[in-house]
């Protein structure tokens, strides 16, 4: 059986403030490590031992990273500069909605810990933004 390969194609990002309602986020040029991380780990080694020894403990979702077409005016573009300003007391929800052949997420609790723009590159370049999201707990998938 051959593997599939899914397009990035139609891959969304939005946020649910708490008590709010899904916001889609527009002009996403990319999206980096959404659902990845890693398991932290713990030095098992002893002194007789002639090589480490290691076990896992608990995993770290990281941070998820997207890069947008930045447009002062979009909604979705100035939920997510006010949560930098002024970040909320409860954490907002994102959804990464994947382009497979049934609605495929990663869902995850996370603040805006860096903005990245306004950056204009030149006078033929587009505004654009970079935005990090510190993710915060367990990353659903569905």
């Amino acid at each position: 059986m051959a593997a599939q390969a899914w397009p990035a194609l139609n891959t969304t990002i939005a946020v649910t403030p708490h008590g709010g309602s899904l916001t889609a986020i527009g002009q996403v040029l990319s999206i980096s490590n959404a659902g990845g991380g890693e398991v932290g780990e713990r030095d098992t080694t002893v002194l007789s031992s002639t090589v480490h020894t290691s076990m896992p403990t608990i995993p770290d979702n990281g941070e998820v990273t997207f890069t947008i077409n930045y447009d002062p005016t979009d909604t979705g573009h100035t939920t997510v500069r006010n949560f930098k300003d002024s970040p909320p007391a409860i954490l907002p929800v994102w959804v990464v909605t994947f382009n497979t052949s049934s609605s495929n997420t990663a869902t995850f609790s996370g603040w805006v810990k860096n903005v990245d723009g306004a950056n204009s590159e030149g006078v033929d370049e587009n505004l654009t933004m970079d935005v990090t999201i510190r993710v915060s707990g367990a990353v659903t998938y569905t």
